[in-house]
């Protein structure tokens, strides 16, 4: 075997493996763990960074927290530069420095071999609650992030191997359920530890330059890549803007608007535009924005783009000081992830379609859920939760219906809903309902997937719910002709009393019996639905997706007890 071939044969073998020890991390994450948002949910993600901070390889888990990885390592070799010790770990939240928002906690190990930093094993996750003044630590009513949370900014939580125990009490005592939290980092902490026992596992077989090259040969590699696609779009300035409802504060809309510059390889997302930071808790944090500008793009550009360093530091991004995408402290922002998060992606979407079309979405659902927390009587323990069976559905594309029952777009294919079962167990309440909606979806030649309705009534003597999220007043976009998905809905029934819910509302009473009523909404739709295959219509009709009177009025085909009447659909197609 000649030299060239011995180094591919490694450097595949060892990127490989990279990817095998990340997706290891996760397994052992999500059954390690006590809290449900880790098992249940899986809010959370790995990823292996370079002794740069550089991303290497990420577990396909939530996409924002992910590529988030590689600016809390940068934010820890800012701090700590050559103090970095094997036998350290470290963490860190702080949005300002190297987090996206609060609750996503992450805990860094770096790894060593023959005394040289080589790698950074990271895990990031949603804690279901880091103090502030509302348990759950969404806040829809906070002005300043101190009322959101602790802010961490780079720590060190362990040296030689040993818990720095009064760092852990610090964080410990800010929060509600400290047991719980201290149970996660745990899991945080022994899932990277299995990394890093992989990686020296590894190390037996490929020493430390073979390993290093390897790494930088495959970074280079993809940036070549991605600057390739992003040749291969038409040159041109590409715009779109979206809005969001509302902050909780202010009911005019704010505008996130993004200019998609295309110049050979270059490719820069500008946001000059975008509206000032606002009040509410919907202000970005400059490394969500970032990764939010990245995920967008290199969805656009192919999914056969490694998901690292070099693919994402190919996309120039330009966050206006002082807007809604970087914004000034003390700026509040716990929402940020799920929204704007996920209307940047949407937004980039819709100015790269106008670049070629049929490689981006329609419009996703936007989140829309009550938190909950108070004492379970059944055992007395303080408990957090949040209404993860409340997404919405997926926007279709060119080729594709949308996909039902997904993770908003920042989150995608990522947070799982929990079952149905475990989550009364976990929480005191009761599910009443959890299907489909009918005559949601986005429609379309190919149409979005279809919203659902979920219902819960509260079995505890009391709680307190904080309703969260946007889509109340801007539904998901279709895309080429495409209609838009519906709205979502939230409903509290207490006491003989119906009360339709905003997006962000303070804390609410509930007590024994009470109901909450969601709607969430469907996807966008791509495409002219008069073109949509009759067939397709009437299984959709067939299967409660769409009503008869939809089939007819929407996408112009006719529907008789025997079937299709396709003399009537050809003629009511017509015009």
């Amino acid at each position: 075997m000649d030299q060239r071939t011995e180094a591919i044969l490694n450097r595949t073998v060892i990127m490989n493996r990279l990817d095998s020890i990340t997706k290891e991390m996760g397994i052992a994450l999500e059954h390690s763990a006590h809290s449900p948002i880790f098992a249940e949910a899986c809010d959370f993600a790995c990823c292996i960074c370079d002794a740069k901070g550089e991303l290497v390889s990420q577990l396909n888990g939530i996409p924002i927290l992910a590529t988030a990885g590689s600016f809390s390592v940068k934010a820890v070799l800012r701090k700590f530069g050559e103090n970095i010790f094997d036998g350290d770990v470290f963490i860190i939240n702080d949005p300002y420095d190297g987090g996206n928002h609060l609750p996503d906690i992450g805990i860094i190990t770096p790894v060593f071999a023959q005394d040289e930093l080589l790698f950074f094993c990271v895990s990031r996750a949603h804690h279901g609650d880091i103090g502030g003044s509302t348990a759950g630590s969404y806040n829809p009513k906070a002005t300043e992030i101190f009322q959101e949370g602790i802010r961490i900014p780079p720590t060190r939580l362990m040296k030689n191997n040993e818990m720095l125990d009064d760092i852990l009490d610090l964080i410990r005592i800010n929060t509600r359920n400290p047991q719980m939290l201290t149970s996660d980092f745990l899991a945080q902490i022994g899932s990277n530890r299995l990394a890093a026992k992989r990686i020296q596992e590894m190390l037996s077989s490929f020493s430390p330059e073979i390993v290093k090259n390897a790494v930088s040969v495959s970074l280079e590699m993809a940036e070549r890549l991605t600057r390739k696609r992003i040749n291969e779009v038409p040159d041109g300035i590409y715009k779109a803007s979206d809005y969001i409802d509302d902050d909780g504060f202010q009911q005019e809309p704010i505008k996130i608007e993004v200019t998609v510059k295309i110049s050979g390889d270059q490719m820069l997302i500008d946001f000059e535009g975008t509206d000032d930071q606002v009040t509410g808790f919907i202000n970005t944090s400059v490394v969500t924005a970032t990764c939010a500008s990245g995920i967008a793009a290199l969805w656009f550009l192919g999914k056969d783009i490694p998901r690292n360093g070099g693919a994402f530091n190919c996309i120039e991004v330009n966050l206006p000081e002082g807007s809604l995408v970087n914004p000034h402290l003390p700026a509040p922002m716990t929402l940020c992830t799920l929204t704007p998060a996920s209307e940047i992606i949407g937004t980039i979407f819709k100015a790269l379609d106008q670049a070629e079309s049929g490689r981006v979405s329609a419009g996703y659902h936007r989140y829309l859920g009550p938190s909950f927390y108070g004492v379970d009587p059944r055992n007395e323990r303080y408990y957090v939760g949040f209404s993860f069976c409340s997404l919405g559905s997926g926007g279709a594309m060119e080729g594709h219906d949308g996909k039902p029952y997904m993770a908003t777009l920042s989150n995608f294919g990522g947070v799982k809903a929990p079952n149905i079962e475990s989550n009364e167990v976990q929480y005191p309440h009761l599910t009443l309902y959890h299907e489909m909606d009918s005559d949601t979806a986005g429609a379309g030649e190919f149409r979005g997937g279809c919203g659902m309705k979920y219902a819960f009534e509260v079995t505890a003597d009391q709680a307190d719910l904080v309703n969260f999220g946007d889509g109340i007043k801007h539904a998901p976009f279709g895309l080429r002709g495409g209609g838009a998905g519906s709205l979502n809905r939230s409903v509290f029934f207490s006491q003989g009393q119906e009360i339709v819910m905003e997006s962000k509302e303070a804390p609410r009473k509930a007590v024994k019996g009470d109901r909450i009523h969601l709607n969430t909404s469907g996807g966008g739709g791509w495409g002219d639905p008069r073109k949509r295959q009759a067939q397709k219509v009437y299984e959709d009709v067939l299967d409660g997706i769409i009503s008869k009177e939809i089939a007819e009025n929407v996408y112009g085909v006719i529907i008789e007890p025997s079937g299709i009447n396709l003399e009537k659909t050809e003629k009511r197609r017509k015009y």
